[in-house]
């Protein structure tokens, strides 16, 4: 039975060194799907970068280094430290990896799909008997197909949302928007979009995934985790049904992992 972050952490995880390119990383990060990368310099750990500080660098000619972008991580966990304690410091300062450091020398991250995953193995009833709308997030934050990128990406900012849910003006659900969209699409510095003009502004129909994956209220905790682990999603939109599709809530890891704690 695994007890330490050391028998689930995934060693699947690529490190930058200090000098990197911002664009190397952005490759990276777009090819791979990481959401977090390690900085190293000749080993030993230095720090993290992640989507958000890689989408504030602008475009592919940037001289921007790692050095330049990286950042201390608000958590670093010895490889010795159990399951549970380690979620529970995750959960406490709201970050959904947290690198694994060892005599200072960076061995992987451990991410909440990682506890996710576990949980599937050791614990597969409790998300089978956990229904959906018990632990979602009700009347979530979503935007419009026609909403300006660089509105969506200052929400992002400010509520530290990697993504959110697209509905019409009916509420029915229509895609997603996550970081890795905006990645995918090279945007860069988007926070300076909107001062091209609205009919210049990329809209968020232009860079949404859609059809975009739903469950439902009635829906299992065991559902939600199998998607999470299995597409590589951090968040599913719940639909009031399959006739309507109106946005009822939405549920991310977090909520899944947090089921480990009761």
């Amino acid at each position: 039975m695994a007890n330490v972050v050391a028998d689930i952490a995934k060693s699947r995880y690529i490190t930058v060194n200090l000098d990197d390119s911002a664009e190397a990383i952005r490759r990276i990060m777009r090819d791979y799907g990481f959401r977090v990368v390690a900085v190293t310099d000749r080993g030993k750990f230095v720090g993290v970068i992640s989507r958000a500080e890689i989408l504030l660098v602008t475009g592919t000619k940037t001289e921007a280094r790692a050095r330049d972008l990286v950042v201390q991580p608000k958590i670093v966990l010895e490889p010795s430290v159990g399951i549970v304690d380690a979620l529970k410091q995750m959960l406490r300062v709201d970050e959904w990896y947290a690198p694994i450091v060892e005599k200072g020398y960076f061995k992987t991250f451990l991410g909440l799909e990682d506890i996710i995953e576990y949980m599937l193995e050791a614990h597969k009833s409790k998300l089978e008997n956990t229904r959906i709308k018990n632990i979602m997030t009700l009347k979530p934050i979503a935007v419009r197909p026609e909403d300006p990128i660089s509105s969506v990406w200052k929400l992002m900012i400010e509520l530290r949302y990697t993504g959110l849910p697209v509905v019409d003006s009916k509420g029915v659900i229509v895609g997603i928007i996550t970081q890795y969209d905006l990645l995918r699409k090279g945007y860069a510095r988007i926070h300076l979009e909107a001062a091209r003009g609205p009919a210049k502004t990329p809209k968020v129909k232009t860079v949404m995934t859609k059809p975009c994956t739903y469950l439902y209220p009635s829906s299992t905790a065991l559902e939600a985790a199998v998607l999470m682990v299995n597409r590589n999603i951090g968040r599913i939109p719940v639909a009031e049904d399959s006739k309507t599709r109106s946005l009822v809530g939405i549920i991310d890891r977090e909520d899944i992992a947090k089921l480990l704690l009761l």
